[in-house]
């Protein structure tokens, strides 16, 4: 029998590279969500370390509470766009977000978001993404700083890259604009999110912190270790994020 896909289904793809200690963490978040119902896609990307056990662990904890769940266990390495890329034939939502395997969601992210674009698209159907700020957080979960994201610009796109990942999108402009290049490993949601914007799609800035965006030396925009720099520096203070997310690039 044919499975029938609800309405408003949210589509959440975790790429996931090596990250066994954070990555079930992460998926506990999507499991916590006040929003339902939610499709979990977790890609992983080859890891060397045990995060396809943590990964299923995760998943099958999580499984009761959310419509359903699928891991891509990939055999060779990708990277980020390469696993979402991987991800979207599985993909079956009027929703989609990406979120990193080390980040957290809150739990009224998903409800927050999609209730702020389904009304803000009354207005503007051209309004397709909605992003916040978020809190920062060490290694091990304590809070360090705010971050925060400007106010949307599509002009501005093309000099800083100011939308986080995750942010709430409506499906259909995510996968209208893939399959992404593969060859950029770096300011990966700089290339995605520059692609839906030429396509004419607009953002929407809710400037509260509605996720945590982890710090640590390994974050693949090199963030972390920048910041937890400062920090050891006596640097506090709220960051402006697009001073610190790189522009898309190949580089590794």
């Amino acid at each position: 029998m044919t499975e029938i896909i609800p309405d408003g289904l949210l589509s959440v793809v975790i790429p996931n590279y090596n990250y066994a200690r954070f990555v079930s963490e992460s998926i506990a978040s999507i499991a916590d969500q006040t929003y339902g119902p939610i499709e979990l896609i977790v890609v992983d990307d080859a890891s060397t370390d045990n995060s396809v056990e943590v990964i299923r662990a995760a998943l099958d904890a999580a499984a009761d509470r959310l419509f359903s769940t699928k891991l891509i266990a990939l055999p060779d390495n990708v990277g980020k766009l390469g696993a979402l890329n991987r991800a979207m034939p599985h993909a079956r939502g009027h929703y989609f977000v990406i979120h990193d395997s080390d980040d957290l969601l809150s739990p009224g992210y998903a409800e927050r978001t999609i209730a702020e674009l389904e009304a803000a698209r009354a207005n503007d159907p051209a309004i397709a993404i909605v992003y916040s700020d978020c809190m920062l957080i060490s290694q091990t979960g304590e809070v360090i700083d705010r971050g925060k994201s400007a106010t949307f610009d599509p002009a501005l796109i093309e000099r800083y890259s100011f939308i986080p990942e995750p942010a709430m999108c409506l499906a259909a402009p995510v996968m209208e604009t893939a399959p992404y290049d593969e060859t950029i490993r770096k300011g990966t949601k700089h290339h995605k999110w520059k692609r839906i914007i030429a396509n004419g799609w607009k953002g929407l800035h809710i400037p509260e912190p509605l996720f945590s965006y982890r710090m640590h030396d390994g974050n693949l925009s090199g963030i972390g270790k920048r910041v937890i720099a400062e920090v050891e520096r006596g640097e506090g203070g709220e960051r402006i994020l697009s001073g610190y997310w790189p522009l898309q690039t190949t580089e590794r």
